[in-house]
């Protein structure tokens, strides 16, 4: 949703009005619950996408030897 480069109160007030109460606002709250399902899912432990990138990443570093 956005509003041209002319804001003025009346069309601020629709805007909020249909993020509020309007079908869009629903489909857009509906997505952000999705998003928000998939994001706690990929960083559950053990088996979300996230936990385990960042577990191999982790592991490979400790098993490189020190450079410095």
């Amino acid at each position: 949703m956005e509003i041209d480069s002319e804001v003025t109160r009346h069309k601020v007030n629709k805007q909020v009005r249909e993020l509020m109460e309007g079908e869009k606002g629903k489909d857009m709250r509906k997505k952000a619950t999705e998003w928000k399902r998939l994001a706690h899912e990929a960083i559950a432990p053990p088996a979300g996408s996230s936990y385990s990138n960042f577990e191999n990443l982790i592991q490979s570093l400790l098993l490189v030897p020190n450079q410095f």
